[in-house]
This record gives structure tokens, sequence and C-alpha cells, in this order.
């Protein structure tokens, strides 16, 4: 199961606490309260408002620019950060046991034979599921339902849930049934020659007992969309927290069986039975949990292959921008995957790029992620509504947030990834793969920043009825990161494989995102993005200083245990965020750009 801390689809605010005195307005997910308002736009009851360093707060371009009153940018602002900060301090959480769930992997799997057979065929039906049926469904379920369920108009939205669940099943379950009759040779392929008849049997174990994912896949992305489209964003991101728990059960139950056991040949068959079928079972968790927060959307399933009349059409043109999206997305991983596994790639390197990009994604999930779903149904509503300066408003704010969050998330990355490689690899090989993923950390870094901004524009491109030239971006970076993988692979010595593949998708994502920045503002308007250049010029010294000074200040700390590893990445983060906040006021001082956003003081919303 592939590690999908949704963010919901995964900011770096904080959590909005529950009010002592009753619910608040925010989002709710529990049963039978009927729809959310989402976060409310009045005052608070508490302090006014003040500025926190390192985000933009957009308050001075007024109107001309789309971006309306500082008033109204910091209504938007509010919002967005009210239900991207219940997102991320889920998200976080879910991190912090997804983590728990990669000690615990290499404690138990480990890093070579069992792990490697795993971690590859694990990856089968999630890119079967993209290629088929994942983006299309990504596409196309927040931009059918959230204009929809903004107006009330229940029996729009209950169709179009159904319609998208009958499809999902009556497409994916015979897709399931194909890809467990295949099992052969599709892990033939992936194994090559030199795998052991013992490889070839367990892999085709696990790839069977895999393959009714593609039907929970498909299931989870409708749910997770309906959710969000209600601004429900709680059980989205409490997911994966409830489905890495399951799948590590799974792997202490697996090290206690299959103690020492390195070959697939030394694994009994309890023991390959208690991985694959406790890792289906995270993924039935991940899915089917989200039925409990829809029940207090009042959402109503029935089964129907009808949508409702008018909005084929764009059903149409969704699906096929999703679609190819995500094909060439999951190519560019499966290349990266065959890269690492073969051509003279050092062993256990499929685990090691796991384990870089697992961290990397990390920050993706808890910073971008977040802002960009609770922006989501907001950019669809406004555009549907006509109502284009609350569109370049939300889009421009989201846009700079996103900067200055990944830009800071990227220096402390490369700061702390010695100390991290050194706490991910404690319970595995340690002294032989810390270096290289440490190396794939660093490597992967800078790809934050485009990767960001693809979490938010090309959600902003489908909600402004744009999604072809999306697509097109999307392809286009992807291509980008297969052709720079194999490049670099061919080019620098086996034993920074991993770090090549790294530095291949930091050159894809960032061309990805400034393309995708392009559209944007073609679509949105002139103005909508005054001032992101200068944020740039900014952003650039900022993050590089700050992440040289946090690795020379890692690099201080003596000894190489677990406490010394924690110290040292406590200590590279503690010098980033002083060094980045306070370079990027100097710096944005000097270039004139905006670099804080009004957050919310502690006190309960009132309505309006």
């Amino acid at each position: 199961m592939p590690d999908t801390a949704a963010a919901p689809d995964d900011t770096g605010t904080p959590p909005v606490p529950p009010s002592p005195d009753g619910p608040s307005d925010g989002p709710s997910d529990g049963p039978g309260d009927g729809p959310s308002d989402g976060p409310s736009d009045g005052p608070s009851d508490g302090p006014s408002d003040g500025p926190v360093d390192g985000l933009p707060d957009g308050s001075a371009d007024g109107s001309a620019d789309g971006g309306g009153s500082g008033a109204g940018k910091r209504r938007v602002t509010r919002s967005l950060l009210g239900a991207a900060g219940l997102i991320a301090g889920l998200t976080i959480l879910a991190r912090i046991i997804g983590f728990g769930r990669i000690v615990v992997f290499t404690g138990t799997v480990g890093y070579h034979g069992v792990g490697d057979i795993y971690q590859v065929v694990n990856t089968i039906p999630n890119i079967v599921f993209e290629i088929v049926a994942g983006g299309a469904l990504a596409a196309v379920v927040v931009p059918l339902l959230a204009g929809a369920a903004d107006r009330g108009a229940r029996e729009t939205v209950d169709q179009v849930t159904s319609a998208l669940l009958t499809w999902v099943i009556v497409l994916l379950a015979p897709l399931a049934v194909v890809v467990s009759l295949a099992a052969g040779p599709i892990v033939a392929a992936l194994l090559g020659p030199e795998a052991s008849a013992a490889d070839g049997e367990f892999g085709r174990l696990l790839l069977r007992v895999f393959a009714p994912q593609l039907v929970l896949y498909g299931v989870g992305i409708v749910l997770t969309g309906v959710l969000q489209a209600h601004r429900r964003f709680a059980g989205p991101a409490l997911a994966p927290l409830l489905s890495s728990v399951t799948v590590i059960a799974a792997y202490l139950v697996y090290g206690r069986l299959e103690s020492g056991a390195e070959t697939a040949a030394e694994v009994g068959r309890t023991g390959q039975l208690v991985l694959a079928v406790g890792t289906t079972l995270g993924v039935v968790v991940l899915s089917l949990s989200l039925l409990v927060p829809l029940r207090g959307t009042g959402v109503r399933i029935r089964p129907t292959l009808r949508f409702p009349a008018g909005s084929v059409d764009r059903v149409r043109r969704l699906v096929g921008s999703g679609v190819a999206t995500v094909v060439g997305q999951q190519l560019a991983l499966l290349i990266a995957l065959l890269l690492a596994k073969r051509w003279s790639a050092p062993d256990g390197s499929v685990v090691v790029f796991t384990m870089a990009q697992t961290v990397f994604l990390l920050p993706w999930a808890v910073l971008a992620v977040p802002l960009a779903t609770s922006a989501y149904p907001r950019l669809v509503a406004a555009w549907e509504g006509s109502d284009h300066d609350a569109y370049r408003r939300t889009l421009r704010t989201t846009v700079h947030g996103v900067l200055i969050l990944c830009a800071l998330a990227t220096a402390a990355l490369i700061a702390g990834a010695e100390p991290v490689a050194a706490l991910v690899t404690a319970a595995g090989d340690g002294d032989a793969s810390r270096r290289a993923v440490a190396l794939g950390i660093a490597f992967f870094a800078p790809g934050l920043l485009g990767y960001g901004l693809f979490a938010l524009l090309s959600r902003a491109l489908y909600a402004a009825e744009r999604p072809g030239p999306a697509a097109a971006a999307v392809l286009g970076g992807w291509a980008a990161t297969a052709i720079a993988d194999v490049v670099l692979v061919f080019t620098v010595p086996a034993e920074y494989r991993v770090a090549a593949l790294a530095a291949g998708n930091t050159i894809g994502m960032t061309v990805l995102g400034v393309a995708l920045l392009v559209l944007a503002a073609r679509r949105a308007g002139p103005g909508t993005f005054r001032g992101t250049g200068r944020l740039a010029l900014a952003l650039a010294p900022a993050t590089a200083v700050a992440a040289a000074a946090g690795a020379w200040a890692a690099s201080a700390v003596p000894g190489e245990s677990l406490l010394a590893a924690v110290g040292a990445g406590a200590l590279a983060a503690v010098v980033v965020l002083v060094l980045f906040g306070g370079l990027l006021r100097s710096v944005g001082r000097l270039v004139g750009a905006e670099t804080a956003v009004p957050l919310p003081r502690p006190g309960r919303p009132r309505r309006k």
C-alpha cells in the first residue's frame, strides 16, 4: 500500500482547537449533523488578527489585480488556514505514525530480499489503478460536486456520487480479476530473470492478494472527493493514520513469525500471508473508514450508471485530462522503480528510494496539500459563480503560502537529511544505507516547490475549466522526470543511484511547477500573481543560507546514537526556522515582497 496520507492528498499552520463551549463553525465530520458551514469568515471573539512573518498577507495590491480589499484577503486567509490547519494537524499525526511504519518495516521485513520484492509488488495495484481510473476520479469528483454542494442541490450530489461509485465497481472489479490472473508475467517482468523461483512465487502471492485494492482505492477516492466537496476534511486526513496502524500490526506479527528471514525462500506461507493480507486490510481501512464521516453529509447512494443531465460533456473532459495526467505520473514512477531495481543498482535501492521519497512527501502532504485541498472547493464555487475576483484572491494567497512553506521545508529537509536518515535506517542496515537515504532526501528536497505548486495549480485549472492545458503541463513535467532519471542514472556511479533518481524528480517537478504557474496566470487574468516574482527573489537566499547553516549545525552534534540524531535534527530545524524567517523578512523588505499573513488568534469565530 503506498503512502497516501492525503490531506487532506498532503498544512503548515496549527490546527484550530475545538471551542470549549460547543462545536465550532469549522468542518464537522460527525454523523447526522448535516453539511458543514465550513470555516467562518466572521470576526473572532479573541484579540485581533496579527501578521505572522513568513506567510503572505496579500494586503497591498488592492482589487486591481483581483486581490480585493485587505479585509477580504484576511477573511479568505483565515478561512483557508482554518480548514488547512485541521487537515495539517491530522496529517502530521498520520505522518508520524507513517514514519513509525517505516521504522517497523525496516526492523521486521528489512531492506533486501523480501523487503525489495514486497516494495516493488506493492506499487503495482496503485500504478494500475491510477492509470486506469485514479486520475479520472481525482479530476472529476470535486469539480462536479463542490458547486452543487454549495448550492444545496441535494439530488445532483446524490446522483453524481452514486454514478461515480457504481462506475468504480463496474470497471475496477473485473480489472482486479485480470491483475490477479496475470500475476505471473507481471511479477516476472518486475523482478527480472535473476529472480529465484521462491522470489517469483512470493511475488505472485502478494500481487493476487493485493489485486482487490484496485476497487478499494476507487471507492476511497470518490468518498474523499465527496467529503472535500462538502468541506469535511477530517475524515480523509485521519484515514491514512488508521491504515498505517493496521499495516504496522501486520509487520509486527510478521516479525514475530519470521524473525531473521531475509529471502523469500526462508519465509513460510503463514508469514507471506500475514504481509499480503495485512497490507490489503490497511487499504480496506483507508477507504471504508470514510463511510463514517460520509453519513454526516446526508448523501444518499443508489446504484446508477447515469450522471445528471448536462454534466456528461464535462465529465468526459475531466476524465480525459485526469487519465492523461496520471498515466504520465505512474509511468515515471515505474521507470524510477525499474532503474532502482535493475541495471547494476545496489541491493536494497528500491527500499532506500522509497524511504527517501516518503520523507520528501511528508512536508508536501503536511504543508502544500492541505492548503490546496481547502482552497479547491472555494476555487470551484467562485469560478462557477462567476466571482473571478474571489477566485484570483484565493489563488494568489494560497500560491504565496505554498511557496513560502515549501521553501522552508526544502531548507529543513536539506539541513536535516543526515539525522533523519539515521533515524529511519536505525532498525535496519544503518551504516550501509544511511548515506544513500540522506543523499536521496537532499536531492529530492528542491522539488518540493514545484510539487507544491502542482498540488494547488492543477486543482485551480480544473476549477477554472482548463483540464486539458493542466494535463499537458503535468505530462511534460513527468516526461522531464523520466528523461532526467534515465540520463542521470547512466551518467553517475551506481552507488549514487537513489540520489540520481531524486535529482531527476526535482528537475521534472520544477518544470511542472513553472508550466502550471504560467497557465494559471493566463487563465486567471493579469495581476493574479503580482508580487510572486519578488517573493521568489526573497525566498532563494533565505532557503539556501538556512539550509547550509542548518546542515552545519547538525554536523556539529557529536555521536552516532539515536539520541544524537534526534538532537542534531532538532538543532537543524531550529536554526533553519530562525534564519529562514529572519532572512525572508530582511530580503523581502529589500525587494518589496510580501512575507506575512494574518492568522486568527484564539477565540471562537462568530457567525455573521
